[in-house]
């Protein structure tokens, strides 16, 4: 039975010296994580009562006790639901039937309600009353679960769990070894949450390879450009609006030199991120594509993206995993299915509907058409809101662009957009932007009104669309 502590325990013995974690500019190596994680484990079990199949929510950023919690409640077999800090304390109680919530203080306010009906206690104190020297856990033959919430950006939030056995990881991990070669490198930095499956599954990949694991407690540009400079930063996964904010910051390329392999997923990829990148870094950027649900699916490396350079492709599907396109369009865009043993429990061997409309070339590469439940009727024809995202952000004085639907009195449903503009280009108006459109999109998919500001992210560096 391989845990994340039994990772822990395998480096402390191996490399007890070697950099684990660093996080709030402190550094702890192996040997010392291990530790602190056990004296949680047992801080747990004692006080708290956490034994085998006891349920556990952890409502925390990316720091120490994080990864101490993770590590000690899989050694306790415990069942673990990361709770997502964007969720407002309205909607939290509904979530909250558990034995135990960890939470960290800076979140209290807005994600918890001032009653809730669980055991409640602040990762804060848990860390402060951590016993000292050696301390003897219970025997357990149970292995835990993890869940996370999918659907943080939509509101819709539906539960996606899987064992923390690291066999569960296995095949996409050797997909990463294959293809990626992040084995080669010396230190990652996760600033996606935990709570986001790319966040967690980089996490175990990193300590399953005794990595540098360097961590931010939310999406900074300033913040995570400092921390890639200082610690050397080799492996950056990242959503693309992250990618895009830090290549629009003063000083990002000599800032992001030690960066060796830039993983990009959980979102679109647009073809501007991908040639700056290029451009500044070289051939090091890879777009991964995966649900919660389904993990970790299809990969384009950095060959495919500069053979595709009219549109960015999804990849091919990683070894073990199938795929369909089902309710396929006169033009070839159909619906994602796919298949896999690693999705979540009970998903696992079945097919599964991702959601996304995609397109596959002759050469069997995979490309996105947007989201289906994001397929609008305007003045009487389909058009996909990410379509039109694509095309706006196509403007070089765009960084992004979020567009929606509004009622309208003569018209019925039209479409309006947001636009962030890149910081260092010429004011963009809205009478240019539309000219400019004009000839690039349907009447149906002219945007009747667009402002200007910056798009707010979520933690995970996602774009809200509620």
């Amino acid at each position: 039975m391989i845990s994340l502590m039994t990772l822990l325990q395998w480096h402390a013995c191996w490399h007890p010296r070697r950099v684990a974690l660093v996080c709030d500019g402190v550094s702890y190596d192996y040997r010392t994580l291990y530790e602190k994680a056990r004296q949680m484990a047992a801080l747990l079990y004692e006080r708290y009562d956490v034994t085998p199949g006891t349920r556990v929510s952890i409502l925390c950023r990316n720091h120490l006790t994080s990864v101490l919690l993770l590590a000690a409640l899989s050694r306790l077999g415990a069942d673990v639901r990361l709770l997502n800090t964007d969720i407002p304390a309205a909607k939290m109680r509904s979530l909250l039937h558990f034995s135990l919530l960890v939470y960290d203080e800076e979140v209290r306010e807005h994600c918890l309600p001032d009653a809730f009906p669980c055991n409640a206690v602040s990762s804060e104190s848990l860390l402060s009353r951590l016993p000292g020297g050696k301390v003897s856990l219970p025997f357990v033959c149970r292995m835990s679960s993890i869940s996370v919430l999918t659907g943080g950006s939509s509101g819709q939030y539906k539960e996606a769990a899987r064992s923390t056995s690291i066999w569960q990881f296995l095949p996409p991990f050797w997909a990463l070894l294959h293809d990626v070669g992040i084995q080669k490198h010396a230190s990652v930095l996760i600033a996606l949450p935990f709570y986001h499956g790319f966040g967690l599954a980089t996490l175990i990949v990193s300590l399953l390879l005794g990595k540098k694991v360097c961590l931010l407690r939310h999406f900074d540009t300033t913040q995570m450009l400092d921390v890639i400079s200082r610690d050397k930063v080799e492996v950056l996964p990242v959503v693309p609006a992250m990618l895009s904010r830090l290549w629009q910051e003063e000083g990002a390329v000599a800032k992001m030199s030690s960066v060796r392999c830039i993983i990009s997923g959980g979102d679109r990829l647009d073809r501007q991120v991908v040639d700056v990148t290029t451009r500044h870094l070289g051939s090091i950027l890879y777009n991964l594509y995966g649900t919660s649900e389904a993990g970790f699916l299809l990969l384009a490396t950095p060959e495919d993206l500069s053979q595709h350079d009219a549109e960015v492709t999804l990849g091919k599907p990683v070894r073990g995993v199938r795929c369909e396109l089902r309710d396929v369009d006169a033009e070839g865009v159909g619906t994602l299915w796919v298949r896999s043993g690693w999705a979540a429990t009970g998903h696992q061997h079945r097919w599964q509907n991702t959601g996304d409309r995609v397109w596959r070339d002759v050469q069997g590469y995979y490309f996105h058409r947007g989201r289906a439940d994001r397929i609008v009727v305007c003045g009487g024809e389909n058009v996909s809101l990410d379509g039109v995202e694509q095309v706006i952000c196509t403007h070089p004085a765009v960084a992004g662009a979020l567009v929606s639907t509004e009622e309208d009195v003569r018209f019925g449903q039209v479409l309006v957009a947001q636009v962030e503009s890149k910081a260092a280009r010429q004011e963009l108006t809205e009478d240019a932007l539309l000219s400019w459109l004009k000839p690039r999109l349907s009447r149906a998919e002219m945007p009747h009104r667009i402002t200007f500001g910056k798009i707010a992210l979520l933690s995970t560096g996602k774009r809200s669309t509620h």
